[in-house]
């Protein structure tokens, strides 16, 4: 396992705020933490499990595009229950979603390391 110290300088993150990310992430199974000689953080399941809409999930609750839902509720909005943008905002989100999904911790790692192509908008 990392300890938190060894997380901390890997990636330049104060502690006490490593510290509240560890725990969200912890709380969400994505990691466990190990006491004793050689403890520390480890993932709880492999880098092909986790995803990366699971951990934006798990630190910001579940994805969406922002707060355009709420004009539109409690009769705020002339078009509540048939608004068009609503509409589409929603497939906006849902596509963010499942795009999220299509990258695991393996697959950002490999593209990380070079060893697979970042990323790319396709026209």
């Amino acid at each position: 396992g990392l300890s938190q110290a060894a997380i901390a300088e890997r990636t330049g993150l104060p502690q006490p705020y490593l510290e509240q990310i560890l725990l969200v992430l912890k709380g969400a199974g994505l990691v466990k933490s190990k006491r004793g000689v050689g403890g520390g953080y480890v993932l709880a399941k492999s880098p092909e499990e986790i995803r990366l809409s699971d951990i934006i999930a798990a630190a910001d609750g579940p994805i969406t595009l922002g707060d355009f839902g709420e004009p539109h509720q409690d009769g705020a909005c002339d078009h509540e229950g048939h608004c068009v943008l609503l509409a589409i905002w929603n497939v906006a989100g849902e596509h963010m979603r499942q795009h999220l999904a299509d990258y695991t911790l393996a697959k950002i790692a490999e593209a990380a390391r070079g060893s697979a192509p970042w990323p790319e908008l396709h026209h």
